[in-house]
């Protein structure tokens, strides 16, 4: 991982790259922030950059880059590096029991899964993305103590290939608490040339006894202009405006725009009928009511309750964005600029409880195998009879 792969941060890297070319290294580093501004990212270039061969250093900041230094990439231990396979370095991370690991599972057991994992999502990985690639999401990961106990092992050892020896724990808000006091002394006191990178989302989790052995740096939201030229580049088939307005709803999370463009097909269905039904609702044309009644009433009741579900948010985020201004991935997805810049006027404080109160009856009812279509049809005046007392 190069520091041009990453999107924006140009100011950090920066001053990264001083720390490391002015030989100040810290031995035990906490970088924290979300995983969509590139954290982990940023580590593992951090340290390709600690270890590269040769460095490029620029006379005058890249123009294309807007970098004063950067690894080369070509080396064999950035090549090594940027695979997670370095013999110097070491990783461990969240994980669990799966199908393939059915008791004492280890960062090892799935190691080759997560630089698969890592490869395809180019750095930027989050606990739950994780955890999907696995297909165990309904689960709960640790770093547990077979994980520490293997770091430990590994740190203690001398360098095989590269001056340093580096590790990364990735979200060690994740270890339990005897995988953290294990750590905590190495961590305090690691062998020569030893570099321990934390790699954070939610820095108070952590032992206080941890955090105050450790240099922070703090990863913040990237900034939108390079976030939107960044997703102009992946998605060159979306207009301008609509990525703007995207990278302005991610407040500076890459991996939360990824989300609001990867809408489902079925969230795209949802919309469409969700966008017909309230312009029915307002014309409140019985006949015509009726029929879009008759569409949703065909969705089945599992999908019934999901669509239910989406129209909930979507209440819920076009009151967020008549309050505050902010877009959501539910108004962006609506896929008709007119009713996306009108409809969330309608949702207001006063009638929002009462909309949110018959939505969840109407989730209960179906539950129930309540008559779908007068539910619906009962759901139907209800919302009707809100949006006009907004």
């Amino acid at each position: 991982m190069r520091f041009k792969d990453i999107i924006g941060q140009r100011t950090l890297i920066n001053q990264l790259t001083r720390i490391i070319d002015d030989g100040k290294v810290s031995h035990a580093q906490l970088f924290v922030g979300d995983m969509g501004y590139g954290t982990f990212a940023l580590a593992l270039a951090y340290i390709q950059y600690l270890n590269c061969q040769n460095r490029q250093h620029y006379t005058i900041d890249n123009p294309d880059t807007q970098l004063a230094a950067d690894s080369c990439g070509e080396c064999p231990s950035c090549k090594k590096i940027n695979a997670l396979m370095h013999t110097d370095l070491h990783i461990i991370f969240p994980n669990t029991t799966t199908k393939r690991v059915e008791k004492n599972p280890s960062s090892a057991d799935f190691y080759n899964e997560f630089r698969e994992y890592f490869t395809a999502n180019k750095g930027y990985c989050s606990m739950d993305g994780w955890f999907r690639y696995l297909n165990v999401e309904e689960k709960q990961g640790i770093i547990n103590v077979r994980d520490g106990n293997s770091l430990i092992r590994e740190l203690s050892l001398k360098t095989y290939e590269s001056k340093y020896k580096t590790a990364i724990v990735w979200l060690p808000e994740k270890m339990n608490l005897e995988t953290a006091n294990k750590l905590l002394k190495t961590i305090e006191e690691p062998s020569e040339n030893t570099l321990i990178l934390l790699v954070s989302e939610e820095r108070e989790q952590l032992l206080s006894t941890i955090i105050s052995r450790t240099q922070p740096i703090n990863i913040r939201r990237i900034d939108n202009a390079s976030l939107a030229a960044h997703l102009v580049k992946e998605h060159p088939d979306l207009p301008g405006e609509t990525i703007e307005k995207i990278a302005s709803a991610a407040e500076g999370n890459y991996l939360i725009a990824k989300e609001y463009i990867s809408q489902s097909e079925q969230q795209k269905k949802f919309a469409e009928l969700f966008v017909n039904w309230m312009r029915k609702l307002f014309k409140l044309d019985i006949a015509s009511l009726s029929k879009m009644v008759d569409q949703i009433s065909n969705l089945g009741r599992e999908q019934q309750k999901q669509f239910l579900q989406y129209v909930l948010d979507v209440m819920r985020a076009c009151l967020l964005k008549n309050l505050t201004g902010k877009e959501s991935p539910y108004i962006l997805s609506f896929g008709d600029e007119k009713f996306a810049n009108a409809f969330p006027n309608m949702i207001t404080i006063r009638n929002i409880e009462k909309i949110e109160k018959d939505i969840n009856e109407s989730i209960f009812n179906i539950s129930r195998n309540a008559y779908d279509k007068i539910t619906f049809m009962a759901l139907s005046f209800a919302i009707s009879k809100s949006l006009k007392n907004r």
